[in-house]
């Protein structure tokens, strides 16, 4: 993803979180993985000791700890980047994560530059390159992927997350080799809908062996149930995009329930009693009381097959707290295959909810809830839902 922020001027004071690869990033130039398991096990590299240890990430609930141990070239690249404030006094570090093939690193911009950062990012590419052939002796070097990624961070507590994130980095990628298949995007499967009257094709990741047990599934009015929103801090800029609501959070970061109803609390009731008994909670996840039931489904164990209005980038993997909930094989991310992923945000659109649904519908087979579609007929419903996964009759 290397679009920006339309509109923004990149010489602005502003923190941003920024990431650059490799070309090839099956090579990794960069740096080595080590992994130690809890039972002891390393991967890919030596036993983690002494400061080593000590700046692993590990959580408890996690199985492993993990560290990246920086190539010469890994080493020159960090190298080149504490050269930055150097060159750019206004500029100031925070924070950065070699990986094996790419590498991540979080930048203040405290007064306004003298040029765009992508010119600064383009230096600091060139003298990576430019050290590593001093180091190396030759003329070759591991070729950078054009452009970048950046995040800006302009949000209450963005900063102290993408720190975490960072961190926590090395870990998430000694996971994702202990369960490739897990975190592997499949770009096209065709699944049977309605109980085996239509074949359907998506993009997917995480288990798809959940699909194989029995289905319950979620259906949830909006004024059943709402979390609480307040204005979002930072800067308000809506010709950005970055104005508005969000929800909000107490202090351990949970959100706040504003309302729910008795119909909420009946619906939650049944969908966990069913899961309790061995089924999958199959999910659209569009409104918030919807949203509600697939985080409270991930805390209490139980298993989760989520639908998405938009399919997945290339090398695109669970975000935040679902990352651990796929590595334990208890989420499966379902996205119709004729609504693939774009670098533009896609809003939920009454259709695609609606498309959503049947689909969730023709998943949980007998067992599905009755939905009241306004104002639409049967045969428009389905006809939104067989264009969006390209169903035909086998």
């Amino acid at each position: 993803m290397t679009r920006r922020l339309n509109g923004w001027d990149y010489c602005q004071r502003a923190i941003y979180s920024i990431t650059v690869t490799l070309a090839d990033r099956s090579r990794p130039w960069l740096g080595r993985l080590n992994t130690l398991a809890k039972n002891g096990e390393v991967q890919d590299g030596e036993p983690l000791d002494g400061e080593a240890r000590k700046g692993a990430c590990s959580v408890a609930a996690h199985s492993c700890t993990a560290s990246i141990s920086p190539t010469p070239f890994g080493e020159a690249m960090v190298a080149a980047l504490t050269e930055m404030p150097r060159l750019y006094p206004q500029v100031r570090l925070i924070e950065w994560q070699v990986m094996p093939e790419h590498f991540h690193f979080i930048v203040f911009v405290v007064s306004p530059l003298p040029k765009p950062l992508g010119a600064l990012i383009r230096g600091f590419k060139a003298g990576a390159a430019k050290r590593w052939k001093a180091l190396a002796g030759t003329g070759e070097c591991p070729v950078w992927a054009d452009s970048f990624q950046d995040t800006i961070l302009f949000r209450e507590g963005q900063l102290s997350a993408e720190i975490n994130y960072l961190h926590d980095n090395p870990r998430r990628l000694a996971e994702k080799r202990a369960n490739p298949e897990l975190f592997r995007r499949v770009a096209a499967v065709s699944l049977p809908l309605d109980n085996g009257r239509l074949i359907g094709r998506f993009e997917a990741m995480g288990n798809l062996s959940l699909l194989n047990r029995p289905l319950v599934q979620v259906q949830c009015s909006r004024r059943y149930f709402a979390y609480r929103r307040v204005p979002k801090s930072g800067p308000t800029m809506a010709h950005h995009g970055i104005s508005g609501l969000k929800i909000a959070r107490d202090s351990a970061g949970n959100p706040i329930i504003e309302h729910a109803g008795p119909e909420y609390e009946a619906i939650k009731e049944s969908v966990f009693d069913a899961a309790s008994h061995g089924a999958v909670v199959i999910s659209p996840c569009i409104s918030d009381g919807e949203r509600g039931i697939a985080r409270e489904t991930m805390n209490r164990g139980f298993r989760l097959v989520a639908m998405r209005n938009m399919g997945f980038a290339p090398i695109q993997k669970p975000a935040g707290w679902l990352f651990d909930i796929c590595a334990q094989g208890r989420l499966l991310l379902l996205a119709p295959a004729a609504w693939p992923y774009s670098t533009q945000e896609k809003p939920m659109t009454r259709f695609d909810a609606t498309a959503l649904n049947r689909i969730c519908q023709w998943f949980a087979g007998e067992d599905a809830v009755e939905i009241n579609y306004h104002g639409m007929t049967p045969s428009d419903i389905d006809r939104l839902a067989k264009e969006a996964v390209l169903a035909k009759t086998p």
